[in-house]
């Protein structure tokens, strides 16, 4: 499956979507664990020249949230 990201910040029943500074926050709803997991690893792997993404992970370890930054936009932790 083809990510596209304009699509993924709409949202789904198993992640919701945040506005965070310099990206967005994909966040994982109760009982879709499976479903954002695979998103999770999908992302992380296409990630790139388009987008990067930082998995952030529970108490037990497990991916409950990504941050998703577009990689055309200067950051604001960027030195440059």
């Amino acid at each position: 499956m083809a990510l596209h990201l304009e699509t993924l910040l709409e949202g789904c029943p198993a992640y919701g979507v945040m506005d965070a500074r310099d990206g967005v926050v994909l966040y994982r709803r109760p009982g879709h664990e499976a479903a954002f997991e695979a998103l999770a690893a999908e992302m992380f792997d296409a990630s790139g020249d388009d987008f990067e993404v930082i998995l952030l992970t529970d108490a037990a370890e497990r991916c409950d949230r990504l941050f998703v930054a577009p990689v055309s936009e200067r950051k604001s932790f960027d030195p440059r």
